[in-house]
């Protein structure tokens, strides 16, 4: 029980942004969470005292956690997301899925920051070298976008598209998740950390500022869109 919580929650001096003036810890993933509701709820079966047991050994450690790295959603939800839908199903609701990624990345794009003139605090032509996590190229999103969705309007859709696109796509929408959770870390401290959005541009402090009131449901579609492309590419070989 103890190995199964801490590979699922985290202290949020982790990863969780913290805001002095906001009170504290952001969880912007959700949470606090709860050992105690956690343990009962994924191990019914256990015996009570070992299942308290467990739960005083977290709790010396502290009494709120905020979801692991590989967990973006909250609980529930990420239960729900795991379920085993087939790929059918998942193909079917594929495309709403791509329609809300695209509306945000279509605001983040209009949101970008030309490093020539006027460019945040910080950046300009004799800028540090930048973190390669800290660099997309929104126009490469929104490409595989366009391209998956093509794929879903093929008739054999499940066997006939195209392998190769469709595993670009994954590995592209992976990295976008990644730079979604780093800038938003950024945007809750109110800084300005040079996360580029593009060739020349960067992500100006509006754009992070909408990446933290949008990220989870941006997180949200990301998981169910990569898990959808990794369930398709291994369907090829089938």
């Amino acid at each position: 029980m103890i190995s199964w919580f801490f590979n699922n929650f985290e202290d949020p001096a982790q990863e969780t942004p913290y805001d002095g003036g906001e009170g504290g810890y952001q969880f912007i993933w959700g949470g606090p969470f709860d050992a105690g509701e956690y343990l009962f709820d994924y191990f019914p079966d256990a015996d009570d005292d070992e299942r308290q047991s467990a739960i005083e050994q977290i709790e010396a450690d502290g009494v709120d956690w905020a979801p692991a790295g590989h967990r973006i959603l909250p609980p529930e939800e990420d239960y729900i997301e795991e379920e085993r839908l087939s790929l059918e199903d998942r193909l079917d609701n594929l495309g709403s899925q791509l329609d809300t990624l695209q509306t945000h990345v279509q605001q983040l794009i209009q949101l970008q920051v030309s490093t020539s003139g006027s460019a945040p605090a910080g950046i300009g032509h004799n800028n540090p070298p930048v973190d390669e996590g800290d660099c997309i190229n929104l126009d490469e999103v929104q490409e595989s976008i366009d391209q998956v969705r093509a794929q879903l309007g093929k008739a054999d859709r499940a066997q006939g598209a195209d392998a190769e696109v469709i595993t670009r796509a994954e590995g592209r929408f992976q990295k976008f998740r990644q730079w979604i959770m780093k800038a938003a870390k950024g945007a809750t401290a109110a800084l300005v950390l040079g996360i580029i959005g593009g060739a020349g541009k960067v992500i100006g402090e509006k754009g992070l500022q909408y990446i933290v009131d949008h990220q989870s449901e941006i997180q949200k579609s990301l998981n169910f869109i990569i898990s959808t492309l990794n369930l398709w590419v291994g369907n090829f070989s089938l």
